[in-house]
């Protein structure tokens, strides 16, 4: 990156938001690091046919985990940051929409994974494997949003270091012994539950215990939220579930691999957006106009981190056949090319929570909503006719698309007519 752009860059950003961001960026770091460990035993560990097949379960995981809970993190968020004394009651609000959605969202998923994605896993270690993913992902992204509502964000960097290490343990004492993905599944399971069941006493001891009460004058409020979390992971994440469909194990495993690098590129948006968020609901109270005016100041910096986290993964796809094998050389080309997208998806991010800040959380979900079902479509149209090729291109487009089609709504919607709380 250009260094007088990078001074700039730190010169528009106050002090303390910079300390914060790198304070939380550091055990993210090293969470990416770890994560690349894990991707590597496992992929190495499963072959690249095995893990193809492992890689679009997962996937379809990580769409289905956005249902479970029914946006009720983010509408911790939003009361802590406005109210803190309402932290109870919608902890606790949040663990009942958890308990009251995740069977038949996990049921859903294995619909999916068994039906219209013809998944040659049996359906018994599919529901292990969907299982697993799903409570250890949607317990560790609630407990990082408990942090986050307090300022917590280092500590929150380190619930998913804490998450990426035991995954991490587990890989390396599993594929020492066997190459199974049956036994894979069901270690990844165990583990899951174990972790889940860790982090939510560690944040009951931190931040005390929740008060059951079902907010039901919320759940509107939280669909909207849901919406938005499933409709950006199907953009991330539906085209290993679409080319499951079209091709055979190993061209899925060698993308699957070149999109998991995309995942890890998205770590520094993520670390970045989670300590922005909160402020956005603030900025929120005073209208659409001053959500606008947060927006704009933030965006040299969330720029600068998508430009970052595209360069990083390029780099990190150079050595892609070296750690995974031969069989996983093409991986390196498509982790190149979809790395292209992270500085839209950081312009993506930004835009998004210009509305829900200003209580337009509805029309982000409408977006959201046909932005996902464009997705689909596109990248299923790419995948038809092009293969792996027609895939990234629709990809890129689709990103570029929603990008433009977010900044024009949140920068030309009338200030009056967003939602005030």
């Amino acid at each position: 990156m250009n260094v007088l752009v990078f001074r700039n860059v730190l010169k528009r950003l106050r002090y303390d938001t910079l300390k914060q961001y790198l304070s939380s960026l550091a055990p993210t770091a090293v969470a990416l690091v770890l994560q690349f460990v894990t991707f590597a035993v496992t992929a190495r560990g499963l072959g690249i046919d095995s893990f193809g097949q492992y890689a679009a379960v997962l996937s379809v995981a990580a769409i289905a985990v956005e249902f479970v809970g029914w946006g009720g993190a983010d509408l911790l968020v939003r009361a802590v940051a406005r109210k803190p004394e309402r932290f109870h009651s919608f902890f606790g609000n949040m663990l009942m929409l958890i308990g009251l959605t995740i069977i038949p969202v996990v049921l859903g998923a294995l619909w999916i994974a068994a039906g219209p994605m013809k998944s040659e896993i049996p359906v018994t270690l599919l529901l292990a494997a969907l299982t697993g993913e799903i409570v250890a992902a949607r317990i560790a992204a609630s407990v990082e949003l408990i942090m986050v509502a307090h300022g917590h964000t280092t500590r929150a960097s380190g619930v998913r270091l804490a998450m990426t290490l035991t995954r991490l343990i587990a890989a390396l004492l599993y594929f020492s012994a066997a190459k199974s993905l049956q036994g894979w599944i069901l270690v990844v399971l165990g583990q899951s539950i174990l972790f889940g069941a860790a982090l939510l006493v560690i944040a009951m001891r931190l931040y005390g215990s929740p008060v059951f009460m079902l907010q039901r004058s919320e759940l509107a409020a939280g669909a909207a939220f849901s919406i938005n979390q499933a409709a950006r992971a199907t953009q991330g994440n539906v085209d290993r579930v679409i080319l499951a469909r079209f091709s055979d194990a190993s061209v899925l495993g060698a993308y699957a691999a070149g999109a998991r690098i995309l995942a890890i590129g998205l770590f520094p948006l993520q670390v970045i957006t989670r300590l922005l968020y909160p402020n956005f609901f603030r900025e929120g109270e005073f209208g659409l106009a001053a959500t606008r005016r947060y927006a704009l100041k933030c965006l040299p910096a969330m720029l600068a981190t998508g430009l970052f986290a595209s360069a990083s993964v390029a780099a990190v796809a150079q050595v892609i056949p070296l750690v995974l094998g031969h069989d996983f050389a093409a991986s390196r080309g498509a982790a190149m090319l979809l790395g292209l997208s992270l500085p839209l998806i950081a312009m993506q991010y930004l835009a998004a929570d210009t509305l829900t800040g200003a209580g337009l959380q509805h029309i982000r979900a409408v977006i959201y909503g046909i932005a996902a079902l464009i997705f689909g479509f596109l990248l299923a149209m790419g995948a038809y006719f092009a293969g792996v090729t027609g895939l990234i291109v629709a990809f890129l487009s689709a990103h570029a698309l929603l990008m433009a089609v977010l900044w024009i709504i949140a920068f030309t919607w009338k200030d009056s007519e967003a939602a005030q709380r």
